[in-house]
């Protein structure tokens, strides 16, 4: 956009009119100023905009990082010449969180954007730590983590495990800590030197600068485990003998107390035998997820013999103890 200007020389003795000239006009400055008021859930964003004589909005982008995600709805900063304070009050925001912050002003003309800044609402009065939570992950022969989600109470606020065979316990983990905060955080300690097929007993302790809290009693026990079933099944995959594969597919049946993650792993084998030999043989990895299986092997059963004997055997793992399937026979039709 282009605005004409008139200006004037003196010449001798008069004045004489010089041509019009022109200027080019600019997008507009814009910075980011601190912010102020800042409170539990709310703060007032400031700024300043220039609109370099040009209709002008202005917006501030805002968010938990400096990639910021939202944004205020854009207000008029007029179309003066000089520069304005600008202001917007944001609500709802969350206690005891960081946001980053920054002003975007735009006419015609372009789009300007101010620096990046930061603030931190502020928490409510600090209470007493609390205990969401309380599990053990992962329990193998000689070690598990213990688990817990709690919330700060606003203060920073440490916790440990006490542990033991009864529930006496004996025992504690050291201590760590999280930062003061009013939102449920997950917290975990890792125990090792642990004892086989061992029950175990454990709670929470969580201390602030208004208290300490003790968690329930929980249990845990450690394994190795043994799976309650392996399953299987085969068919030809061919029903010629000129062409003698066979699938075979089954799952590992958890037990109580075992989880899917750590249960579903391992090795899963299986055998064709005819008598003591051994025809075929193959070995897979569980599938991830739920612990099922599939092989196809060629196998084709010695001369004057139609069936063989398939036995499947699951290696075991950190948890689970090694599992046979029961056998059966099978032969091509």
């Amino acid at each position: 956009m282009q605005r004409a200007l008139v200006a004037t020389v003196l010449a001798g003795a008069g004045l004489v009119a010089a041509a019009p000239a022109t200027a080019i006009a600019a997008s507009p400055a814009a910075s980011t100023s601190s912010a102020a008021d800042v409170g539990q859930t709310a703060v007032t964003l400031r700024g300043s905009v220039d609109p370099n004589s040009v209709p002008t909005t202005y917006a501030f982008q805002w968010g938990t990082t400096a990639s910021y995600g939202s944004q205020t709805p854009n207000r008029s900063a007029g179309s003066g010449a000089s520069g304005r304070a600008v202001t917007f009050r944001l609500r709802g925001l969350t206690p005891g969180t960081a946001y980053h912050y920054r002003i975007v002003a735009t006419n015609s003309d372009g789009t300007t954007v101010g620096g990046d800044r930061s603030f931190r609402t502020t928490l409510p009065p600090a209470t007493l730590p609390s205990i969401l939570a309380t599990a053990p992950f992962a329990p193998y022969a000689n070690s598990v983590t213990l688990t817990a989600t709690v919330n700060p109470g606003g203060a920073a606020t440490t916790y440990k495990f006490q542990f033991g065979t009864t529930n006496t316990y004996g025992a504690e983990t050291f201590a760590a800590s999280v930062p003061a905060g009013i939102v449920p955080v997950p917290v975990k300690i890792p125990l090792n030197g642990l004892q086989e097929r061992t029950t175990y007993h454990f709670r929470t302790v969580l201390s602030n600068r208004k208290g300490t809290v003790v968690g329930p009693d929980a249990v845990f026990t450690t394994g190795p485990f043994a799976p309650a079933q392996v399953t299987s099944q085969t068919r030809p995959s061919k029903q010629r003998r000129s062409h003698p594969y066979f699938v075979t597919t089954g799952a590992l049946r958890l037990g109580s107390g075992v989880g899917v993650a750590d249960g579903c792993q391992g090795i899963v084998g299986v055998r064709f035998t005819s008598g003591s030999r051994t025809v075929a043989s193959k070995r897979v990895r569980l599938k991830s997820g739920h612990c099922s299986y599939r092989l196809r092997v060629r196998a084709l059963p010695p001369s004057g013999k139609s069936k063989l004997r398939v036995r499947v055997h699951f290696y075991g793992n950190a948890i689970l103890t090694p599992q046979d399937a029961r056998s059966y026979l099978v032969g091509f039709k």
